[in-house]
């Protein structure tokens, strides 16, 4: 007797394609807050590490300046404004010239920006959450003079976690939006974190040959 033969039939199953790799985890949004003027600190509306909404006053600086500056600005635009009508009028009846006309316009204009850069600065004193999130520690106190290059806190949104991790360029055929992702931390060994790849970058790095 010949050796025993089996036969089965053929069937295609998929073999699918999986990278590991180390990645690095950061926060959807990330950003530090600072002032957009320099001023000193008149109130602090946030505890560390407590959560935000979009919008929220986090601090105050002190303000009785900007509002000084925008009353003047207004008054001297609400004065532009009453020059140029009465100067409107008398053009009409031709007893000034039309330089004179002009030049109560430019006025009024120069007049009525100087009143948006005191607005803007007068908004300058209330600093907000850009976006929802959570924030840092404080940095800073009742009494202290910040400026633009002052960090008072840090804001990061964590409802969703970005994860940066590089790829061989030999899977770069394969890649695209969409696939899912695994990902575990060693701080929850026991955890696994499900999402999906959403950009993929354009560049090879060179040295690595490596895709992020």
């Amino acid at each position: 007797e010949g050796p025993a033969v089996l036969v089965t039939e053929a069937t295609e199953i998929s073999l699918p394609l999986t990278v590991e790799a180390l990645g690095t985890a950061r926060a959807n949004e990330s950003v530090e807050i600072r002032p957009q003027i320099s001023q000193r600190v008149t109130a602090i509306h946030f505890e560390e590490g407590a959560s935000v909404e979009s919008g929220q006053v986090l601090v105050e600086l002190r303000d009785d300046e900007a509002r000084a500056a925008v009353a003047a600005a207004r008054a001297a635009l609400t004065e532009s404004e009453g020059n140029l009508r009465r100067a409107k009028q008398l053009m009409q009846a031709r007893t000034i010239s039309a330089a004179v006309l002009e030049q109560r316009t430019a006025q009024r204009d120069a007049d009525r920006a100087a009143l948006v850069t005191a607005q803007a600065q007068l908004e300058g004193t209330t600093v907000r959450a850009p976006f929802a999130g959570r924030v840092g520690l404080r940095r800073v106190s009742l009494g202290s003079l910040v400026g633009p290059d002052t960090v008072i806190t840090t804001l990061d949104d964590t409802r969703t976690i970005k994860l940066d991790f590089d790829v061989p360029e030999t899977a770069v055929a394969r890649l695209e939006p969409g696939l899912p992702v695994q990902a575990q931390n060693a701080a929850w060994p026991d955890a696994v974190f499900r999402g999906e790849v959403r950009s993929i970058d354009t560049r090879v790095d060179p040295l690595s040959r490596t895709l992020t």
